[in-house]
């Protein structure tokens, strides 16, 4: 405690009484006493410039605050405006997909116009008036823009992935359709002229009734026999009363028969297409002259190849 002095006391009472403010510091021993007399007036200006000091430095501190939030924003739209041009890609993207699509179904099935396959095309994405909507608005209110922008690009997303769905499966569906017609074996295996008929005969060799799995088409020997639909080599060799024989799996129960060839041109295990050439027409195996023994099996049982085999 410093010890009350009338020293003291009369000296602060002579400053107050001359207009000035006096400051005292009083150190700890108390021993001697720091006095600095200042007039009311300069008292007001440090205080003054004291407040305006700290003001500014408040104010400082708002204007840094609100920079950062500026910045916060401007890193949250440009995310923003990422992620509306990542999904903008897509929906192109997938729209451009379904358009690859449509244009492989209408030349397929030779369709002349979208609408008799898909539904009119005025769907398939924003209308130039959508779009001038859309800067009008990315002018007036961005936030809010950029919100709608999204909701309306992830439906649009979400469409087109439904129709592209939907125009797969009509592609898998009439692909479908075209490899049984490709498996079909509807060609003529060779130019020449049937010698013998499918069904009950008296065999030419040996005399006797028979049955004649298949027919006999005529020419002369070396003309090229080709294959009559899409399928895979199962045998190519010798075959007993066949001679040269060529067997092929078209899948979906149908197998076809090329006998008595001079010469086979194919290998087992190989893909082969309609028309690719099996051999050249002989009269190996059982035979009375050059022909090819042509014969369709559906499921394992002989059809009649007159039936199938377009002009």
């Amino acid at each position: 405690m410093i010890p009350e002095s009338p020293e003291i006391d009369r000296r602060l009472h002579e400053r107050r009484a001359s207009g000035k403010l006096t400051v005292v510091v009083i150190p700890g021993h108390g021993k001697h006493l720091y006095q600095w007399r200042l007039a009311t007036w300069l008292t007001i200006v440090f205080v003054m410039a004291a407040m305006l000091i700290l003001g500014t430095a408040v104010f400082v501190m708002e204007q840094d605050a609100a920079q950062r939030s500026d910045l916060a924003r401007a890193a949250e739209l440009r995310k923003a405006d990422i992620q509306v041009a990542m999904d903008l890609a897509q929906g192109r993207d997938a729209l451009l997909r379904v358009a690859g699509l449509e244009s492989r179904l209408r030349h397929m099935l030779s369709f002349k116009t979208k609408k008799a396959l898909i539904k009119d095309a005025s769907d398939a994405g924003p209308t130039e008036e959508d779009v001038g909507r859309l800067a009008e608005n990315l002018e007036t209110a961005p936030d809010q823009a950029v919100k709608d922008t999204h909701s309306s690009v992830q439906a649009l997303v979400q469409a087109a992935q439904r129709r592209e769905q939907s125009v797969q499966e009509i592609l898998d569906y009439v692909q479908g359709l075209r490899t049984v017609q490709s498996s079909r074996p509807t060609a003529w295996p060779v130019h020449g002229w049937i010698s013998s008929d499918f069904g009950k005969r008296v065999d030419p060799v040996s005399g006797r009734a028979g049955f004649h799995t298949g027919v006999d088409i005529a020419n002369d020997t070396g003309t090229p026999v080709r294959c009559t639909a899409d399928g895979r080599v199962n045998f190519a060799g010798w075959d007993g009363g066949y001679g040269k024989l060529v067997v092929v799996n078209h899948g979906h129960g149908f197998s076809t028969y090329y006998g008595h060839l001079s010469e086979i041109k194919a290998a087992a295990g190989k893909w082969v297409k309609r028309g690719d050439i099996m051999g050249l027409m002989g009269a190996t195996g059982n035979t009375t002259g050059p022909h090819v023994h042509y014969e369709i099996r559906l499921y394992g049982v002989p059809v009649d190849p007159v039936k199938y085999m377009q002009p």
